[in-house]
């Protein structure tokens, strides 16, 4: 692959590439590009839930909630980007995250004794506005113990060991899809420098085997991976004709003991995962041409009709057939 970075520049991007330093924050909103852009989890909301779901979290809907944020910005992508700089020994780690005070002191009130921090209060209030506008994001003090935890057990397991996480971190691709002229958007844990083998951290409340399975149903993981692996070929020139992509996940458990398990997607489910994207993006193109953004079921009231499940019913029979077991 070739690997040329682009530094951003602060203005907004209209040529596809693969760019450093650029924010978060700046990432998933919508004043990067001169038109609509989606990453991987706005492209799942359409396949998993509905384009009206999309919409209400999405950076381009003028009224959207301010309480209805982004996926990505909950605290468990955040811990995850934080034990990854942390796994890796990135010297930036410190430019990156700070830790909360657990005490603060407020010199306006004439108090000089230390009180127990509080994010209602004007200095602590003030004290996060400061670190946001350095660039750094707030760390609290028991997720820095459970990130230390978890970087250790990470640290042992094989694949890291040998390096897997090892590529270019903080980094974002980005093109314009050529059907529908919708600018895609990428940004992988990290990009292998000397092979198209990628590696995607994730944690989760388990890593036994029903368990991931069932993660990787309802969440989506084969999108993610199918739209790194477009990234590729549109932005980096991978060949994935003559070049095999692969994509492993490596699942880490949230509590004590830690439990770190890889599993690599398969090739087929990768492909269905970019065909599912392609319907995606067809789909958004549709809903901002028409300007509108329907929910489960639109367009079909008075229609639909349900029953139970094929389980539910077998089960239901079983029940009248030997109702002295239930």
């Amino acid at each position: 692959m070739k690997i040329d970075n682009i530094e951003w520049n602060g203005k907004q991007i209209t040529k596809p590439g693969m760019y450093s330093r650029v924010p978060m924050d700046i990432y998933h909103s919508q004043k990067l590009f001169p038109g609509p852009s989606v990453s991987s989890s706005g492209l799942r909301a359409f396949t998993q839930q509905s384009p009206k779901h999309f919409y209400a979290k999405w950076d381009g809907n003028p009224n959207r909630r301010e309480d209805l944020k982004a996926d990505e910005d909950r605290r468990h992508f955040i811990l995850g980007r934080a034990l990854h700089h942390l796994v890796l020994g990135e010297p930036f780690f410190a430019k990156l995250f700070v830790e909360e005070p657990a005490e603060y002191r407020d010199p306006s009130k004439g108090k000089d004794e230390w009180m127990k921090w509080s994010n209602n209060a004007t200095v602590c209030k003030n004290w996060h506005k400061e670190q946001r506008e350095a660039g750094k994001t707030v760390l609290k003090i028991k997720e820095i113990d459970t990130i230390k935890g978890m970087a250790a057990e990470l640290s042992i397991h094989p694949f890291v060991q040998h390096g897997a996480l090892n590529g270019l971190i903080e980094r974002s691709i980005f093109w314009k899809d050529k059907k529908t002229g919708i600018y895609c958007k990428s940004r992988p844990d990290s990009i292998p420098t000397t092979s198209a083998d990628f590696f995607d951290y994730k944690s989760t409340g388990s890593v036994r085997w029903r368990d991931l399975q069932r993660a990787i149903d309802s969440l989506g993981y084969h999108q993610q991976a199918a739209l790194v692996r477009q990234g590729c070929r549109e932005v980096l020139g991978l060949d994935t004709t003559a070049t095999q992509f692969t994509f492993t996940l490596l699942f880490q458990e949230k509590t004590d003991p830690y439990c770190v398990r890889d599993v690599a997607i398969k090739t087929a489910t990768i492909d269905l995962g970019e065909r599912m994207n392609r319907a995606a993006l067809d789909r958004m193109a549709e809903c901002l041409r028409q300007n509108r953004w329907p929910g489960p079921g639109d367009g079909r009231e008075g229609s639909e009709h349900i029953e139970l499940s094929e389980f539910r019913v077998k089960e239901a029979e079983y029940y009248l057939e030997h109702p002295e077991e239930a």
